[in-house]
């Protein structure tokens, strides 16, 4: 019996889609950043987001990621000047021979292995980086009202304790004992 599915692949069902992609507002949520900011990065890595078939706009995984790597950048320096992207690279780009990264077992030589090491080290520092810039974008964005109640009352003893602390009788007396030299000065 025939498979008669091999001629004509089916088309991979919506849900299976729908987990590839990165809608922006999204990405824009996750990230903290507004849709100028978007839009910027999306320039400045030269990538063009795809439509989905209803025409909404979403980011493949590794465009999404590129954008990630250059927002932790861009938190880290304050600006897109020094970002270098290190993605990974194919056995031949990467000098290792072969077609496919699965078809080596070393590299061949010790610049290449030591790139290779590199780019996995980058790539672990970013996923590393990326769950503390979440929470601290988190945390800029939180208010008051955000806070646990326990933390709610530690910023009421700080304030407390900051507040400086007034005699409203010593204040008026003092104002009154100035006003009435004043008065006394040009009296004389």
């Amino acid at each position: 019996m025939s498979d008669q599915n091999s001629a004509h692949p089916i088309p991979p069902d919506q849900n299976s889609v729908v987990e590839c992609m990165t809608r922006p507002a999204d990405l824009m949520a996750e990230l903290g950043i507004k849709k100028d900011a978007y839009y910027s990065y999306l320039k400045h890595l030269d990538i063009k987001p795809q439509k989905d078939v209803s025409g909404k706009a979403f980011l493949e995984p590794e465009q999404a990621d590129r954008i990630r790597a250059l927002r932790a950048h861009v938190l880290a320096t304050g600006k897109f000047e020094g970002y270098e992207e290190t993605g990974l690279a194919t056995s031949e780009e990467a000098g290792l021979g072969g077609s496919s990264p699965w078809d080596y077992d070393t590299p061949q030589d010790t610049t290449d292995f030591e790139r290779l090491i590199r780019q996995a080290q980058e790539l672990a520092a970013q996923n590393m980086a990326m769950g503390d810039l979440v929470v601290a974008q988190l945390a800029q964005q939180m208010t008051f009202d955000d806070l646990a109640p326990d933390l709610q009352g530690k910023v009421a003893e700080v304030r407390e304790a900051t507040r400086p602390k007034a005699n409203p009788a010593e204040v008026a007396s003092r104002i009154m004992l100035q006003w009435r030299s004043q008065r006394g000065a040009t009296a004389a």
